[in-house]
């Protein structure tokens, strides 16, 4: 199985979370985006695929994978 990517993006007017270049969510916040891919996240990781989780950093269109979210309940 290829491995799943699961990004979260600023978007004009917004957050947008995308899984392999695909919208799967729009939001206001940044912190209701990254909560929404934490979430599709760790569901696939227990669903036993292998994922990564992608966070845009502010001010910038770089994407830098969030760390330890293996261990955020």
């Amino acid at each position: 199985m290829e491995k799943i990517t699961i990004a979260v993006l600023r978007v004009q007017g917004g957050w947008r979370v995308m899984k392999d270049d695909r919208r799967v969510g729009q939001y206001d916040y940044r912190v209701d985006a990254e909560e929404a891919g934490l979430e599709l996240t760790q569901r696939l990781h227990r669903a036993g695929r292998d994922v990564e989780l992608l966070v845009q950093q502010d001010g910038s269109h770089d994407v830098e994978p969030m760390m330890g979210w293996q261990t955020v309940h």
